[in-house]
């Protein structure tokens, strides 16, 4: 299993963390060059995270490619990554956050599958006391999306958390979407998402109320909402809404923008949907069909 960094870097114990934690998966991890390095907010240059990627895609030896966390950066190398290549050398591809933009890339223009799931220093394993300890619900979804060719089926939350219906309905489509973030700011762009009869999943973390209506209605203007069968709202941490200037201001509630925003497209829309910057956390297949049910509160996973 490859570990790559193509947004941000980390400290060298979190490094050797990761590798530790991909060899108790039962893999052999090969660490790539951008795990090591540091290019002010950015894990190495450019061309360095590029290539790492693609080097990572190209080599026969190597099965499948996990990030070693987000941050930023992903946007930057899109331009650089050789997608025809990798169209030839589809690969098992996990990460989420930043990694929303690989996502996206690989799913449109290769027509690949891959995972929004943990990425190799997320701490779904962890050894302490010389003890071995695993969060299990995400290990085990993970397992059953990488390592199995069992169709997941029904989607449970972890601590079976029940899901929540914004807006009723049925829809079936293809999964796609990630960090809200990274899907705004490739609009206008040749890595924009196409949401044309898709199900759009979209999580968020530490950005302030009034942002995420920016951000939303952003989605809005071009037409994403529009386009998609139905919508599922992960989990949007430490979201907040920002105190303003002037006496007793504050953004509007989070659910209240949601709400006026998405509830006008009469789309099927869940919430509720424990996917994102949180923890346990489930591993999603981008670019596999769903089934949307709101009325039954339902995500059932089909496969291709």
């Amino acid at each position: 299993m490859a570990v790559v960094a193509p947004a941000s870097p980390t400290d060298l114990q979190s490094v050797r963390n990761a590798e530790k934690r991909v060899e108790l998966m039962g893999l052999i991890p090969i660490m790539f060059p951008t795990c090591y390095s540091t290019y002010g907010h950015l894990s190495a240059k450019d061309e360095d995270r590029a290539r790492d990627i693609n080097t990572a895609f190209y080599d026969d030896t190597i099965k499948g490619i996990i990030c070693l966390r987000g941050g930023y950066g992903s946007t930057r190398i899109l331009n650089m990554i050789d997608y025809e290549m990798i169209k030839k050398n589809p690969k098992i591809f996990i990460g989420y956050s930043d990694i929303t933009a690989l996502h996206v890339a690989f799913n449109q223009i290769c027509r690949m599958v891959t995972y929004h799931g943990p990425m190799a220093t997320s701490k779904f394993i962890t050894i302490e006391n010389g003890c071995v300890n695993i969060d299990k619900y995400t290990f085990d979804s993970l397992f059953k999306n990488i390592f199995t060719d069992k169709v997941i089926g029904k989607y449970k939350n972890p601590n079976n958390e029940e899901l929540i219906t914004i807006s009723g309905g049925k829809a079936k489509g293809e999964l796609i979407g990630g960090n809200l973030s990274l899907l705004t700011a490739t609009l206008g762009s040749h890595y924009e998402i196409d949401t044309k009869g898709k199900i759009l999943f979209i999580e968020e973390v530490g950005e302030p109320v009034y942002k995420i209506d920016r951000m939303l209605t952003s989605l809005a203007l071009a037409g994403k909402f529009d386009d998609c069968e139905g919508i599922i709202l992960g989990t949007f941490t430490d979201c907040y809404r920002d105190k303003k200037s002037y006496e007793n201001g504050f953004d509007l509630p989070l659910e209240e923008v949601l709400y006026n925003t998405l509830l006008k497209y009469n789309k099927p829309i869940i919430a509720n949907f424990q996917a994102g910057h949180n923890f346990p956390q489930p591993t999603l297949a981008f670019g596999t069909n769903i089934v949307l049910d709101a009325d039954k509160k339902e995500i059932i996973f089909m496969g291709q």
